[in-house]
């Protein structure tokens, strides 16, 4: 329960994150950017903040939700280097140029936080396998 409250937490982090750098980014390259620190932080929605910390936790949280740690062994597929590699072709490969860029951003939000959870147990003595 510990390490999902963990991956929970540090998913909901790169979510939150990621959306304040892509806010902050389009706040600055519009036409009127802020002169300073307190009319950037007005510009801000925090509501969608906030609703990417739920969905970077809620995707850092799903290889224990398709895989629940019921043994040190429970690392399959979900949880796997393969894996890993299909989410991150999923979410930047080529194909995905066709994309929306706030679709893209978000599919990219929700991988790098599903491979938060691969990063953070791949640190682990268990490590993560191949392929399951």
């Amino acid at each position: 329960m510990a390490n999902f409250k963990r991956h929970a937490a540090v998913g909901a982090g790169v979510g939150a994150g990621l959306n304040l750098l892509w806010q902050i980014s389009k706040i600055m390259e519009s036409q009127n950017p802020p002169t300073n620190l307190g009319e950037l932080l007005q510009s801000l929605d925090l509501l969608q903040v906030a609703s990417f910390a739920a969905l970077g936790a809620a995707c850092a949280s799903l290889p224990d939700i398709l895989e629940p740690a019921t043994s040190p062994n429970h690392r399959a597929v979900f949880h796997s280097l393969a894996c890993g590699g299909a989410v991150t072709y999923g979410a930047f490969g080529k194909h995905t140029d066709r994309l929306h860029p706030d679709t893209a951003l978000t599919i990219q939000t929700m991988a790098l936080s599903y491979l938060s959870h691969l990063a953070l147990d791949g640190t682990t003595p268990k490590g993560l396998p191949l392929i399951a």
